[in-house]
């Protein structure tokens, strides 16, 4: 029996010093080429595989997936070949660069570059069907073979747009199948980590909500004004830029908006520049991407940065620095149906967050007389420590005026 190297979990930076095993790409028993990938993990920065740092044979996983392994752990044991070594020792993976990307739907659809990247590019020689961890457990979800796909990405690997389109096959020829009761799901990954963050902020943050409505008339109006100096500058216009550009001059008339209240010191952080978080929903789970500066931009610069951000959100290409240092989030789930109202929950250790309703017309009271209107409600919550009733409902009167008053934000 050959010697066996123990593999640690790496210094991933940025003060990580633990992630979640996704998945093991290799079980034990399997050879192993170096640099091959092994296993998938996940900290609170990226989503990233492991190489093998030697060849030889997966001996022993010290983790299951779900388990959190913590900075500098046996992560797994390689066995190596009689005479390769005679030397035990142990080895850390090479460190993952802090901008290796969040990888939430498709990035590791991509070949990684050195040291990440797989030595094995071909398909594996039992035939099976090669993708990336994502992939294979949204087809696990679905119920599909993903051996039956000839996949469309590099190589012959299946992507997600593969299983969108074998879904559909499946939902008009085959019959539902019933599920049995009971059903157990380990959450990982993503949802795993929005579940942590949502329980934690609303178990520290002492949640008040209130709601209002506003004439949307004039936003509307406005919108159609510009949207084709928009359209001419290769831009899709919607009504989220101008919501984002009321919460920032919102928040120069109320500073505290952008705060951050620290519960073990009692100190209250104001933040200098607005950074606002917009929460969005992916098949993998919550994610809230920032748009950072917003003091200092125009309306013109803070459209290009939310069509670039979104954009960089639907094509997976979201790097971890897009998804810090948020100082108050946007929730526009009028995106997703025709809700009215919502309770959001605070992204701590922020003090405040807005949903946004879908426009809807409904009959209004004016001078007396009863009229459609074009009305757009709000729903804020607010950390009660910091911002009071009588403070939520100033800020809240003060954004439904530069709303309904919106030549003032361009």
């Amino acid at each position: 029996m050959g010697k066996h190297f123990v593999v640690t979990f790496p210094d991933i930076g940025e003060g990580v010093h633990e992630g979640e095993i996704i998945e093991w790409l290799k079980k034990e028993g399997d050879t192993l080429c170096q640099d091959e990938p092994v296993v998938v993990v996940m900290t609170d920065k990226a989503t990233v595989e492991l190489p093998a740092p030697q060849p030889g044979r997966l001996a022993k996983q010290h983790y299951q997936p779900g388990q959190m392994a913590l900075k500098d752990s046996p992560l797994y044991e390689i066995e190596l070949a009689e005479g390769q070594d005679d030397n035990p020792e142990t080895i850390t993976p090479p460190a993952v660069p802090q901008d290796a990307g969040l990888n939430l739907a498709a990035n590791l659809n991509k070949p990684s570059s050195s040291p990440l990247k797989s030595a094995q590019k071909e398909k594996p020689k039992d035939g099976a069907a090669m993708a990336i961890p994502q992939v294979r457990r949204l087809a696990s979800e679905l119920g599909i073979d993903l051996d039956k796909i000839h996949g469309s990405g590099k190589d012959g690997r299946v992507v997600l747009e593969d299983l969108h389109s074998k879904e559909k096959g499946v939902r008009g020829s085959s019959p539902v199948l019933s599920l049995p009761d009971d059903e157990v799901i380990q959450v990982i990954g993503i949802k795993k980590l929005m579940a942590q963050k949502m329980a934690e902020s609303k178990a520290r943050i002492p949640h008040f909500s209130y709601f209002e409505s506003a004439d949307a008339t004039r936003l509307i109006q406005l919108k159609q004004h510009v949207k084709h100096e928009a359209k001419e500058e290769g831009l899709h216009l919607t009504y989220m830029p101008f919501i984002i550009r009321a919460l920032s001059f919102c928040i120069k008339t109320y500073p505290l908006l952008n705060s951050s209240y620290d519960d073990e010191t009692s100190k209250l952080h104001i933040h200098k520049h607005h950074n606002i978080g917009i929460a969005m929903s992916t098949p993998l789970g919550l994610i809230v991407p920032v748009l950072k500066g917003l003091e200092s931009m125009s309306m013109g610069q803070l459209v290009h940065a939310y069509e670039e951000l979104i954009d960089r959100a639907r094509t997976s290409k979201l790097l971890s620095s897009d998804m810090k240092d948020a100082t108050i989030t946007i929730s526009n789930f009028g995106i997703a149906g025709h809700g009215r109202w919502a309770t959001p929950i605070i992204n701590f250790p922020e003090v405040a967050i807005l949903a946004v309703a879908k426009i809807h017309q409904q009959p209004v009271v004016k001078e007396g007389n009863i009229v459609i209107g074009n009305l757009i409600n709000l729903s804020w919550s607010f950390d009660h420590r910091v911002i009071d009733g009588d403070l939520a409902m100033h800020i809240s009167d003060t954004f439904c005026k530069l709303l309904q008053n919106p030549a003032q934000l361009l």
